[in-house]
């Protein structure tokens, strides 16, 4: 394991935290390894156990673009946080490259909730007073927002406390008519890929057919998300390496959460009036009316701005971190 102090830069930190890289087991057999950072404030000698987030990114995005400075905001207003990389991307394994599975990418949420909800695993690293396993929220941005939405209503894994899903890609089927509307010879042009990665994922060993995630001849081909590229550059960490394989395009036709079946409080923030030309505001909005009128407690905020405008440098990033801070407060505490 590695440790690193670290000061926040944008925020008024009430804490200082040390960052922690390290992996754990992952897979089936254990044999593959998901790699974080876990943001650890610097109060555990003098107060009690504090609740956690678990965060991963969005599409391809590794742990280093955007979110550590978002992790660090919650970090320094006590909260433990643990930022990993799925498997296929970034530093944690998995082979071939660049693979995004909606399952594969649910089952690592969960093998990090396992994890920090149980002390026998982490008190080595940590300590026994520093993780409270009865109050870990899940974070989710674009598309793992949809799969936190998702998870928040599964009843066979341990307790979530609370669910934050921004921008989230809860309806795939929705959420690729939109775009067939918007922009049908985009997915035309792809199409032969597409087929070809379905076909190298039948052959052991067999490198994915890639294409771009964010930018032109890409599954996301706006100027936004060729924006939000750039404005995603890591500065540390693992690289963004901007493509998916190919298979994604089907894949992601299954992402779909249920609102009725949300199991905890949930905040549900989307861009308001129409800023996101990558996820339609009406989709994360159902999910809202959804969970709210099953008598989940449900947070919603509309975010200026586009699909990036929450991540630092963005339009959103103070409002929308500062909205995250209160439905943190209101539904784990606050550390005093």
């Amino acid at each position: 394991m590695i440790s690193e102090k670290e000061h926040v830069r944008g925020c008024l930190p009430r804490f200082t935290h040390t960052r922690h890289t390290f992996s754990i087991p992952a897979g089936s057999d254990g044999k593959e390894r998901i790699v974080m950072w876990a943001f650890i404030p610097d109060i555990h000698k003098h107060t009690q156990p504090s609740p956690s987030i678990v965060m991963a990114n969005g599409l391809a995005l590794p742990r280093s673009a955007g979110l550590p400075h978002i992790a660090a905001c919650f970090a320094a207003e006590g909260y433990n946080v643990f930022l990993f990389d799925f498997r296929h991307l970034g530093d944690s394994t998995g082979s071939p490259r660049q693979v995004v599975s909606a399952t594969k990418q649910q089952e690592d949420y969960v093998s990090v909730l396992q994890y920090v909800s149980d002390p026998n695993r982490h008190q080595n690293l940590f300590g026994r007073r520093t993780l409270d396993p009865n109050r870990i929220v899940l974070w989710g941005w674009s598309n793992s927002g949809g799969h936190v939405s998702y998870l928040a209503g599964r009843s066979d894994i341990p307790a979530i406390s609370a669910v934050i899903a921004i921008d989230p890609l809860c309806d795939g089927i929705g959420n690729f008519l939109y775009h067939l509307r918007k922009s049908p010879g985009a997915l035309i042009k792809i199409t032969h890929r597409i087929w070809g990665d379905l076909f190298a994922s039948l052959i052991p060993g067999v490198s994915a057919v890639v294409v771009p995630a964010l930018g032109p001849g890409g599954f996301l081909g706006s100027e936004e998300a060729e924006r939000g590229a750039r404005q995603l550059t890591p500065i540390d960490g693992p690289p963004f390496v901007n493509h998916v394989a190919a298979r994604y395009a089907l894949d992601v036709l299954f992402n779909r959460a249920s609102g009725a079946s949300v199991r905890c409080p949930i905040m549900v923030s989307w861009a308001r009036d129409g800023g996101d030309g990558l996820i339609p505001s009406y989709l994360p909005q159902k999910l809202a009316e959804d969970a709210r009128a099953a008598g989940t407690l449900v947070d919603v905020y509309e975010h200026i701005g586009d699909h990036f405008a929450i991540h630092p440098g963005g339009s959103a990033f103070e409002e929308t971190t500062l909205r995250q801070l209160q439905f943190l407060a209101r539904t784990v505490g606050t550390i005093s």
